[in-house]
């Protein structure tokens, strides 16, 4: 029998029964869309992330506690060392920026409080820094004015308040010159900054910048930082700089590490390039994660291809027996059925991935208006190989039983089969 006959006969087949079909390729449609959805959602917030990386300046240089994973991971273990490492100071920094190829520096401490005014009441993200921070990252008060070195160093009590945060605090009363409760401590306003909404999911007018020194000593009773971020003059000095900041922590950290083993180190030195690299990692394994477990729904969906195959193969026993006895071949019959498996599987595909695009395009549009970030909608050719190729294979693996049964039928037991 010649391919275009089976093909026919198998859509006829399928047509012939349409609510049977149209359920037995449910699990593939749900399979097919959700692999297309998370790998889509996956890529649209890696490019999302590392562009936002990328605008920061290609001579950007991070400092971060922890060590390099000699193994190239980024996991549990990695992200708990950068809580518990706390030899990160002030001190090194001020080292830092005595190197002839650094062009500007601030460090960074951070956490999550209440910020209270009369009677209202905020959770926010206090960020401890210098005013460095402000030209660095092109970010300023536009009323009022930016925390200055001198209250850095005098450990003032005064703060510089996101956009959302002085609006859900003061309404329309003008903020600068009141006072804020944060964790039971003061704080003068002294400016409100410019609208800048969600980067890398954070919502940047829901942050308080007040002085690093105030933030240490008054509000976390740490004299450890968590982060440094450091410009270099130029782009063709960032590698060299780069080496400079790892030999001046081992000396202020006092590590003996002539080989330069950046596992030995209790800091990482990273620029934008391998920043972009570690999130494109990070976002691709959380991706392949998730999109495993949404492959799970192919496999449930061929188990039900199987079972509807294997059930259809009894109800049809007496057409099998009738071709076989008119001169079809078992071949016939095997290939007859295993294009009906098939195509089961390429239909729910092509559905799915309708479907899952659909949605995707949808989040992509919803995340931007509410989220007020720029998220891209994106749906990578990985993303449709990867479903098509899995729902092809799937119904052929799950198929081949069935196709088998059928193909094996003794021709004058099927014709009796009532």
């Amino acid at each position: 029998m010649r391919l275009r006959d089976s093909l026919k006969i198998s859509f006829i087949t399928l047509r012939t029964n349409k609510m049977r079909s149209a359920l037995t390729m449910l699990g593939i449609i749900i399979g097919v869309g959700s692999v297309i959805l998370m790998m889509s959602i996956g890529r649209s917030a890696q490019n999302l992330i590392i562009g936002q990386i990328q605008s920061l300046g290609s001579n950007s240089i991070y400092i971060e506690p922890g060590s390099f994973d000699p193994k190239g991971g980024f996991g549990m273990e990695m992200a708990l060392e950068e809580m518990t490492i706390k030899t990160l100071k002030l001190k090194d920094m001020e080292a830092i920026e005595k190197d002839p190829l650094v062009d500007m520096a601030y460090p960074m401490v951070y956490g999550t409080a209440r910020a209270v005014y009369q009677n209202n009441d905020e959770k926010i993200t206090f960020i401890g820094t210098t005013p460095e921070a402000y030209i660095m990252d092109d970010w300023h008060a536009v009323i009022g004015r930016d925390i200055n070195e001198e209250e850095v160093k005098s450990m003032a009590r005064v703060a510089t308040l996101g956009y959302k945060i002085a609006g859900d605090l003061f309404g329309e009363e003008d903020p600068i010159g009141k006072t804020i409760r944060i964790k039971k401590t003061s704080f003068k306003v002294i400016g409100v900054m410019e609208e800048r909404g969600m980067e890398m999911f954070q919502n940047y007018d829901e942050y308080v910048y007040i002085p690093v020194t105030t933030a240490q000593k008054l509000l976390l009773g740490i004299d450890h930082l968590n982060a440094i971020t450091v410009r270099a003059i130029n782009e063709d000095t960032v590698d060299r700089l780069m080496e400079n900041i790892r030999f001046i922590l081992r000396d202020t950290h006092n590590i003996y590490n002539p080989e330069g083993d950046l596992s030995r180190d209790d800091f990482k030195v990273m620029s934008q390039v391998e920043a972009s690299n570690m999130m494109a990692q990070i976002t691709g394994i959380l991706t392949a994660f998730l999109s495993s477990i949404a492959a799970i729904a192919l496999i449930v969906g061929g188990i039900g291809i199987m079972n509807i195959m294997l059930v259809s193969v009894t109800e049809r026993t007496k057409e099998i027996g009738l071709r076989k006895a008119v001169g079809a071949r078992n071949k016939d019959i095997l290939n007859q059925f295993l294009l009906e498996s098939i195509t089961l599987t390429l239909i729910g595909g092509i559905i799915g991935f309708l479907g899952g695009t659909s949605i995707s395009f949808i989040v992509a549009i919803v995340l931007s208006s509410v989220l007020n970030i720029s998220w891209g909608f994106a749906v990578p050719v990985s993303a449709v190989v990867l479903a098509f190729g899995v729902a092809a294979i799937v119904g052929l693996v799950f198929g081949i039983y069935p196709a088998k049964k059928a193909a094996k039928l003794n021709p004058i037991e099927a014709l009796r089969h009532e």
